[in-house]
């Protein structure tokens, strides 16, 4: 039997959350248990809204195991149900029409697994929205942190002091121009073996110079405000950049989005954090059993990981390069240095490499591209990265960007 550590939790009281928990974790070795995990935020954005379901696996071999096949539904006390299909690029499940969550009505969660067993959530509320006052980046240098870059930050108050738990996720898309574009596709001809001889036939392409690339948040990254005596979020850190990140080389851009928690949810993740600050539920080797707001319906005994959650999101994007901060141009996502071969040159004996068997390797075998081409013998050839940024990147410019 594989073993592993489970922590139980005993989570405080309220009223002891807020003046913080300082009774320690009970650890204590069990059988690893097969159990069922439940990641679902919906929110009050009008969108296809996702449930992600999957199965606990062990420290030793942690991978996302997806819970398939399953009937998953969202109920709202207002008589709207909501029926989720599963992607089957994602294996997430997907509502079959987007829908947004509304103020004062209680949403449940309710799964039956295709073994016939059924879960469902405790009722959940929409918080209500706080838009974000300020997103902006400033330059800091923290030489104990060993940090010497740009730090992303957010400030959001609410007077009304009806929001005070905070959970941050970013979208961050960068602007990617490939240093050395490669205006050819390089084909070998006629290869032999016995001579070593080939051709290389070049067919004119339009470069492909700009490339976007767009990457999601992972871990769990929130705050609240019950230990402040203004109910504001000020200077809280979302992003960090470091001078060298490849990421500011042209232009770079974060989509800050901001949600609005339940005391319970804000408790949930923050226990999950602590125990592993695991970067999704989805994708653990499950460091501890924590009790969230599923259960089971047919087994009370039965444990089931993770939360469904009601929360409203607000968002605010900004734009920046790294001159904006009086810092030097960041060096490029991989090395870019070309080489200049000559295919007459097929020979080792004067104490300098073969280049023509370089062309055929570095074309053929790691995806080199042709830079330039000096008729009729020489050829300047680079990495892939620094010629064609479709190998690494997408050329398509999102709708929202602006240079």
């Amino acid at each position: 039997m594989i073993k592993t550590k489970t922590f139980y939790i005993i989570i405080c009281s309220a009223f002891l959350f807020l003046v913080g928990c300082t009774e320690p974790y009970e650890i204590e070795t069990v059988d690893y248990e097969n159990v069922l995990v439940v990641e679902s935020t919906i929110t009050n954005e009008l969108k296809p809204q996702i449930v992600k379901l999957s199965r606990t696996s062990t420290l030793e071999n942690p991978q996302i195991l997806l819970e398939n096949y399953a009937t998953v539904t969202v109920r709202g006390d207002n008589g709207e149900n909501f029926s989720f299909s599963q992607d089957s690029e994602t294996g997430f499940y997907v509502s079959n029409q987007a829908f947004s969550a509304q103020p004062n009505v209680s949403y449940s969660l309710n799964i039956k697994t295709q073994d016939g067993k059924t879960y469902s959530s405790s009722p959940v509320i929409l918080p209500p929205a706080v838009e974000i006052d300020e997103v902006y980046g400033e330059r800091i240098v923290n030489n104990e942190d060993n940090k010497d870059g740009v730090q992303v930050l957010v400030n959001t108050e609410d007077p009304t002091g009806n929001a005070k738990y905070f959970r941050y996720e970013y979208e961050e898309t960068y602007k990617i121009v490939a240093p050395y574009p490669s205006p050819y596709i390089a084909e070998i001809i006629n290869f032999d073996d016995e001579w070593y001889t080939y051709e290389v036939i070049l067919s004119p392409r339009e470069p492909e110079i700009i490339c976007y690339t767009t990457e999601n948040s992972t871990g769990i990254n929130q705050t609240a405000t019950t230990e402040f005596n203004e109910n504001r979020v000020f200077r809280f850190p979302v992003k960090y950049l470091s001078k060298f990140d490849a990421k500011m080389q042209t232009r770079y851009s974060i989509l800050v989005k901001q949600y609005v928690q339940s005391l319970e949810a804000y408790t949930f993740y923050k226990i999950v954090k602590e125990l592993g600050n695991v970067e999704s539920l989805l994708s653990q080797g499950q460091p501890g059993y924590v009790a969230g707001n599923m259960v089971s319906d047919t087994n009370s005994d039965e444990k089931v990981l993770g939360f469904f959650e009601a929360s409203s999101m607000t968002s605010k994007r900004i734009y920046f390069n790294y001159d904006d901060f009086g810092l030097e141009k960041p060096p490029y996502f991989v090395d870019c240095d070309y080489l200049i071969l000559d295919y007459r040159d097929n020979s080792t004996l004067d104490n300098d490499p073969n280049d023509r068997e370089i062309i055929f390797t570095y074309l053929s075998y790691f995806d080199y591209q042709v830079v330039d081409f000096q008729p009729p013998f020489v050829y300047i050839i680079a990495k892939a990265e620094c010629t064609v940024c479709t190998s690494f990147s997408s050329n398509v410019r999102p709708n929202f960007w602006e240079d």
